[in-house]
């Protein structure tokens, strides 16, 4: 335990200060007795006097003199932390660390930072890319303020708010006999070349669960991590790449087409998970109300 209260070293520098225990009384807004029994009791604590007392003055002693070079240090900085806390709850500094699922990252989410950034120029945001499972993981280490993705149990020590439903569409190139169609039943698929993403990615085994509660057998021609591999893959006619929706950006060339998938199997909730009972700070909260289509102050 430390020998001396912040309430003493703030007394001890105002009689230093004041050259007087009636003046600091005055300044502090306190009884002298109470000046003067804090200062006792920090003489007493630190085992060595403070000051030189006459009927007249009031000197510090060299371990006085010590003491005020050291306090004034600790005060000042003590005020800064204060200054800096204050800041970011008025957001005037600060940073957000948050986790997200690949295919919202790479889509929806920039769009959000850009007017995240716009309007809070000071605040930092890192952002990093995770699987589900690995965002459970990353938010209990306290690695992340907030993850955003999809997860279809969710544990109870987490919080999940779903804001998007996101459904599956199979990507093909511009001249494929899908391309034009807005929706396809699962079977439509039954005879094409599958690009997916490996296992064991949350969105693999959920589209190999939904083959086979239909009948059929999921075997990829190629697999690859990023959404956007396979995007481009199915861009050059090389398969059917199939993805949630929020992954796939629409074709500014009309390069590709992206057809949803009617199937009962193929949705998925994506939302905002937190730690059960985790008070978010005030950038990481207005953040979280943009990503989830919430209004917010101007």
């Amino acid at each position: 335990m430390l020998p001396m209260t912040l309430k003493q070293l703030e007394i001890f520098v105002a009689v230093a200060e004041q050259n007087g225990f009636r003046r600091a009384s005055e300044r502090l807004n306190l009884s002298q007795s109470a000046v003067t029994a804090h200062i006792k009791l920090l003489e007493s604590h630190l085992g060595v006097p403070l000051f030189h007392r006459t009927t007249r003055t009031v000197r510090m002693t060299e371990a006085g003199e010590n003491l005020y070079r050291r306090a004034g240090r600790v005060l000042e900085g003590l005020e800064d932390i204060v200054r800096i806390f204050h800041d970011e709850a008025a957001m005037g500094r600060g940073r957000v660390l948050l986790t997200s699922a690949p295919s919202f990252a790479a889509t929806r989410l920039p769009a959000i930072l850009a007017r995240f950034q716009g309007r809070n120029p000071n605040i930092t945001v890192h952002v990093r890319e995770a699987y589900a499972t690995d965002m459970l993981d990353i938010l209990r280490r306290g690695d992340a303020d907030f993850a955003i993705g999809p997860v279809e149990k969710v544990p109870r020590e987490f919080e999940f708010r779903q804001f998007l439903a996101d459904g599956y569409c199979a990507v093909v190139t511009a001249s494929h006999p899908l391309a034009g169609q807005t929706d396809i039943p699962l079977g439509a698929l039954t005879d094409e070349t599958i690009l997916a993403l490996p296992l064991p990615s949350r969105t693999r085994i959920q589209v190999e669960s939904a083959f086979q509660s239909v009948g059929m057998t999921l075997v990829p021609h190629f697999e690859m991590l990023h959404h956007q591999t396979l995007i481009s893959m199915a861009e050059q006619g090389l398969g059917v790449a199939i993805l949630p929706e929020t992954a796939v950006p629409p074709a500014k060339d009309g390069s590709y087409w992206a057809a949803r998938i009617k199937h009962p199997q193929l949705t998925r909730r994506i939302g905002i998970i937190t730690l059960r009972g985790q008070t978010l700070a005030p950038g990481a909260r207005e953040l979280v109300n943009l990503i989830a289509g919430r209004k917010t102050k101007p």
